[in-house]
């Protein structure tokens, strides 16, 4: 069975049954030693004992080779192959196929040429060339398998139906091991059962049908188990673990991986115990146990650098850092160990997808710990890798176009040359029949004659159609490649372009980084400035509350001394004492209002203009009640929308308390009206009486109409006072807004 994610560790090599074979062929003691050992060698294999079969077979290829026993030397050179395939030899593997390719062809012999191309074929679909596998098999086939209806037969039914697999083409998968099934079924070969099975479960588990691919798995598993095979237990077991694994249940997955562990360690294939650690791997990290996953990923690292398999050795070592950079292991200096050690091999062995795809993990590593600028290398290398292989992918193609071609061609005159011998035999033999007067044959041998040279004519149609598709096929690729060169200067222009961009992204960013500096600069500057203006404000606000304690307050309270000791020095006058304890009352009472004012002004309770005019209104009810002066008081219902400072506020309080304080202290009035009124710019405030009033001419300035213009002025406001003797006092007050 082959799962999509380890194709490469579930082949199964080969089934050579040569005993038929050899007995057909050569039934000398000398030469049927040499099957013997090939056999021999086989058993061992089986029970994973490679070392020993290498030996015996190296036995038989000597052996055969002294008595110049052509045949038998081409069955043990392909056993060779194969037992060197399963030490991942692949190199040596390959070179022993060529050889007994070259024997079988020598010899003309139809089943040894079979059993190379079935061999020849899986060892293609190992490295994914798949089509070229089918056409192997087909070679394998039509050699003499086909008529054989063997195992060996069914086994190369079975290999057909894998390669589709890897295609993609599910039809024809269940089709040949559908087939493969039935023969070996009729043959009662449950070893073949068994594989078929096996690999039936791996279409159902790509189709997404679980519960039929553990059925089918399970029913491997009952023949495997019977037959005692541990190299194929051990496959058998693995893929049923991954088929568990896809299904979730991680319980019977564990149990089949643990036991596809240990019999591929009993089989002593060294490929196999490799495949089931890689096995457990998916197992655990499935299951997120990363710190597990890693270490059955180095116990396959390890034995991958034992037996040389470069190519697979570099993947473990990009799974192994990506899981050593996964949340639960965590090892980011392990990680980049494995990264270099997977580059640095790729590099060394050529591996262009390896390398491509070491480079992506890697950028997307450096990615993750905001390592952009080796991040941005390493996605540009795997960038070059991944179009290069592109284009040597297309040049790869035209050179499978050009040999598959040279091949049928080489193929297509060999039988013209046999036709063509056929027809100069059909001719003396003729010439024979009409030399002895039996014209019928001669009749019959010419009409021979005829169709084969229609054939002749046909194969000729043939070649030239095969010309004309050539060319065809190389015009398609090179137009292929040719457009794929202009892809990748399109590609050049775009990143030359996505680099003046990040250029000009950048020198933005630059800017809005330094405006941001010069922004936090200039705000800090403002807030300093802010700072220092609050601290001159509350400087100058301690200096007004001094000065207004000390003048105003410190003036009263030193007359209110004075008083009372002017009271106390009278004490045996009555009257005296009462009048100097009065005035001094009168200046308590002008202090507790002074302090009263100073504590509100700074009171940050009382910034609203509304509570400013509370105090407003009760300061002259309070003053005019005393006095029976009827009144009129309009102040506006909301000005919460309107702000002052505190010093405006002050002034502003102080300048209406100071004419309302002379209102009723000197006016005499009956009646009086107090009123304030806000408009979008400015406020106004005017307090009025119908008192006896002053001449403006003859009244001279004293201490409080001049405090109230000062403190107009500090307002940037407009006061005026406006009064007649017999017709009262207007006081109006003009100020700005904003």
């Amino acid at each position: 069975m082959h799962l999509r994610n380890v194709h490469l560790f579930l082949l199964t090599f080969l089934y050579l049954y040569v005993g038929n074979l050899y007995a057909q062929k050569n039934n000398t003691k000398d030469t049927l030693s040499v099957y013997t050992l090939i056999a021999r060698a086989d058993e061992l294999a089986a029970v994973g004992r490679i070392d020993s079969a290498l030996k015996i077979n190296s036995t038989a290829v000597e052996q055969s080779r002294k008595l110049k026993f052509e045949r038998g030397e081409g069955y043990a050179v392909l056993k060779k192959a194969e037992l060197l395939f399963k030490q991942s030899e692949n190199k040596e593997a390959i070179h022993y196929d060529s050889l007994a390719l070259k024997i079988a062809l020598q010899l003309n012999d139809g089943p040894l040429l079979a059993a190379v191309y079935h061999q020849m074929g899986l060892h293609a679909s190992y490295f994914s060339k798949h089509e070229e596998a089918v056409a192997l098999f087909e070679k394998s086939l039509k050699s003499a398998y086909e008529l054989e209806q063997s195992s060996n037969t069914a086994s190369v039914y079975n290999s057909m139906g894998q390669a589709f697999m890897e295609m993609g083409d599910f039809e024809n998968q269940m089709l040949w091991q559908t087939k493969a099934l039935t023969l070996y079924e009729k043959l009662d070969d449950d070893d073949g059962i068994a594989q078929t099975l096996n690999n039936i479960a791996g279409l159902y588990y790509e189709l997404g049908k679980k519960q039929e691919a553990i059925m089918y798995g399970k029913r491997a598993v009952v023949i495997r188990e019977r037959i005692g095979n541990y190299d194929e237990l051990s496959t058998t077991y693995n893929n049923l673990s991954q088929i568990y694994l896809f299904a979730d249940s991680f319980q019977q997955a564990q149990h089949y991986g643990e036991l596809g562990l240990k019999f591929a360690g009993l089989s002593g294939s060294k490929n196999k115990l490799a495949h089931a650690y890689t096995s457990m791997v998916l197992l655990m990290n499935r299951q997120r146990k990363n710190n597990e996953a890693l270490g059955y990923e180095k116990k396959a690292i390890a034995i991958l650098e034992q037996t040389g398999d470069n190519v697979m050795l570099s993947r473990r070592y990009i799974s192994a850092a990506i899981l050593s950079s996964s949340k639960e292991v965590n090892d980011s200096a392990g990680a980049v160990s494995f990264y270099n050690k997977a580059i640095n091999l790729a590099t060394r062995i050529n591996s262009r997808m390896n390398i491509r795809d070491g480079y992506y993990f890697r950028s997307a590593f450096f990615n993750n710990y905001k390592d952009y600028a080796k991040a941005l290398d390493d996605y540009k290398k795997h960038i070059l890798y991944r179009d290069s292989l592109v284009s040597l992918e297309t040049s790869s193609k035209i050179a499978d176009i050009e040999t598959k071609y040279e091949t049928e061609k080489k193929d297509l005159e060999i039988e013209r040359l046999k036709t063509e011998q056929r027809i100069r035999q059909l001719e003396i033999e003729k010439q024979k029949a009409v030399i002895t007067g039996n014209l019928s044959l001669a009749k019959q041998k010419e009409s021979e004659i005829n169709l084969l040279m229609q054939q002749q004519e046909l194969q000729d149609l043939r070649l030239k159609e095969k010309d004309k598709e050539l060319e065809k096929q190389l015009l398609v690729t090179r137009n292929d490649q040719q457009q794929l060169k202009l892809a990748q200067q399109e590609k050049e222009l775009q990143d030359k372009q996505i680099q003046a961009q990040k250029q000009l992204r950048n020198l933005l960013i630059a800017g809005a980084l330094l405006i941001l500096i010069l922004a936090v600069v200039l705000f800090n500057r403002f807030q300093i400035k802010k700072k220092l203006e609050e601290q001159v404000h509350l400087q100058e606000m301690r200096n007004s509350i001094s000065r207004n304690l000390h003048d105003d307050i410190g003036a009263s309270l030193s007359n209110i001394n004075i008083l009372t000791e002017l009271a106390r020095r009278n004490a045996t006058d009555p009257d005296k004492a009462k009048e100097y304890l009065s005035k001094a009352a009168d200046d308590i009472q002008h202090v507790s209002e002074s302090l009263s004012d100073i504590v509100w002004n700074i009171n940050p309770r009382y910034d609203e203009l509304n509570n400013l005019f509370v105090r407003m209104k009760r300061y002259a009810a309070d003053m005019m009640d005393g006095k029976n002066i009827s009144y009129e008081m309009n102040f506006p219902e909301d000005a919460s929308e309107v702000k002052l400072g505190m010093d405006q506020r002050r002034d502003l309080y102080l300048i209406f308390k100071e004419a309302v304080n002379n209102m009723v202290k000197y006016s005499r009035a009956t009646n009086a009206k107090v009123e304030v009124l806000i408009s979008p710019n400015s406020m106004k405030l005017l307090v009025k009486d119908n008192g006896g009033g002053f001449d403006m001419n003859e009244v001279k300035e004293g201490n409080g109409l001049r405090n109230m213009q000062q403190r107009a002025a500090l307002l940037k406001a407009s006061l005026t006072v406006e009064s007649e003797p017999g017709k009262g006092t207007t006081v109006n007050l003009d100020m700005p807004l904003g």
